[in-house]
């Protein structure tokens, strides 16, 4: 019997939440630090924030084999073992970040001198901000790995707290310092400075967990699974570093801090919006690793293509929004010249970011039944395209060639990944994912932005146009999900539960 909230749905919304909060105040906070920093401080503050998630290519992604182990063995009462895998992550993450810091620190001036167009007059601020942020990087590994506990433990609640809170001070810290007038070095200071911060709390959090993480040193046997596992995860977090960072870096590297500056904004904002179904989505990990560990493969297959129908067809409710919307919002947030440099970029960054989503839960899916080598080969392979179209779209046509080349990179390895996992390691057929999962919910959201697109077309500009468009987008969207994309039954359940709810 359907039982609302089930676990699943909680975890999935206060993983929301988690990234939903900080999204909002990080995009308010955008003309702030353009207008504080003006676009060329704020370009080398994107610049050094890229620089330091590159060096994350570093990890070898020890932390999805931990939440898969450690919420296998709590699961099983295991507290040696769950002990074992926890403080060989923290040795791990200790010595990954150490490591980094020192790399980032002592070279930035090569890294400026040999990569980067800054002018004369930010070249030793952007040195410093550098030297400053390598610190941030340590403190960030073991902040990483600290929040894989609470989401081993499917405790999304605590975790999506940390996130949400100290997301939120970060923005909110880094437009103080940027108003106050301390310059990008300021900026990255304050940042930094929320960091240590959230690494106290986070410590304090596991504490009060009390799981009896005495140090100890982890069998081989322990060593072993959660290195093997990890070496092919490995290779998905290449190809996630280089989807979220090389393309600022080639851009900034071409066309310089002011085209990194126009690129970035639109891309933030396609993140950030269609980044929020991810957290819906990546609650199953752990759900999926329990139910394997526990031989109860057969539960997953309902969840798996309930999750893809609903999560596809809200990426495409926000793509529909971003398509009729996008343009009005980017010039109001941050103005005209914004819209004309961006708002392509947008729209095809916004594609590019749909079609990587229709491989996420597969992938997930695919990992927690311990293939994560063929996940990692798909992954590498699309990071590698990426950035080779990106480079040659940078080159050619700009920023909008940049966009272009992730689009074409996403489309093409996509679609091999999902035919490929489809009915092998993904106890699903591509065909009962077309009819069922995804496939209905593309179809049904296409149509419904294909008729509303022209309309806009045809409409004066304005924010009243668009709220009106925006609006009817909407209305089309909820009926056409309640009526096509909620099974009979399960809409029966939902409104059942809330005619309780308001008695």
């Amino acid at each position: 019997m359907w039982r609302a909230p089930s676990m699943l749905l909680r975890n999935s919304l206060w993983n929301l939440s988690g990234s939903a909060v900080p999204m909002v105040v990080a995009l308010a906070t955008v003309p702030l630090l353009i207008g504080a920093l003006g676009v060329e401080g704020f370009g080398i503050v994107t610049m050094v924030g890229s620089v330091i998630g590159y060096f994350g290519v570093l990890d070898i992604n020890l932390s999805a084999g931990a939440i898969k182990y450690l919420a296998e063995h709590h699961a099983a009462s295991d507290r040696a073992r769950f002990a074992e895998t926890f403080w060989f992550g923290i040795l791990f993450y200790g010595i990954l970040g150490l490591t980094g810091a020192a790399a980032i620190f002592f070279g930035a001036e090569l890294l400026i001198e040999r990569f980067f167009e800054v002018s004369e007059a930010m070249h030793e601020s952007t040195v410093l901000a550098f030297q400053v942020a390598a610190l941030g990087f340590a403190l960030s590994q073991a902040q990483s790995y600290l929040l894989v506990v609470p989401q081993a433990l499917q405790r999304y609640d605590r975790s999506a707290q940390s996130e949400a809170f100290f997301g939120t001070l970060v923005n909110l810290a880094s437009v103080a310092a940027a108003l106050a007038g301390t310059g990008v070095v300021g900026v990255i200071v304050a940042r930094v400075a929320v960091a240590v911060s959230n690494l106290l709390y986070l410590v304090w959090l596991i504490r009060g967990f009390k799981l009896g993480l005495s140090p100890c040193w982890p069998r081989p046997d322990v060593r072993k699974a959660l290195t093997s596992f990890s070496a092919y995860a490995y290779l998905s977090k290449i190809a996630s570093t280089l989807h979220q960072h090389a393309d600022k870096l080639i851009v900034g590297a071409i066309a310089g801090p002011v085209a990194l500056a126009f690129y970035t904004v639109p891309v933030t904002l396609a993140g950030r919006v269609l980044g929020l179904t991810y957290r819906l989505s990546s609650v199953i990990y752990p759900r999926a690793s329990a139910l394997a560990g526990a031989g109860r493969i057969n539960e997953l297959r309902p969840v798996y293509l309930g999750v893809m129908r609903y999560v596809t067809y809200i990426n495409l409710a926000a793509l529909g929004i971003m398509v009729l919307a996008g343009d009005e919002f980017l010039r109001r947030w941050v103005g005209e010249e914004f819209v004309q440099q961006g708002f392509p970029v947008l729209i095809l960054m916004t594609l590019a970011l749909l079609a990587d989503s229709l491989t996420n839960i597969p992938s997930m899916v695919n990992d927690a039944l311990g293939h994560p080598r063929i996940t990692g080969r798909f992954a590498l392979a699309n990071g590698v395209c990426g950035v080779l179209m990106v480079y040659l779209g940078t080159t050619y046509f700009g920023i909008v060639g940049a966009a272009g080349g992730h689009l074409l990179s996403s489309l093409t390895l996509g679609m091999i990944f999902l035919l490929y996992v489809h009915g092998r390691t993904v106890p699903v057929t591509f065909g009962e994912s077309m009819r069922t999962g995804f496939g209905r919910s593309l179809v049904v959201g296409l149509l419904i932005i294909g008729v509303l697109a022209p309309l806009k077309m045809l409409m004066p500009g304005g924010l009243f146009a668009t709220a009106v468009i925006v609006s009817a987008a909407l209305v089309a969207l909820s009926l056409a999900g309640l009526y096509f994309i909620v099974g009979v039954d399960e809409r029966a359940a939902m409104l059942a539960y809330a005619r309780r709810r308001r008695s």
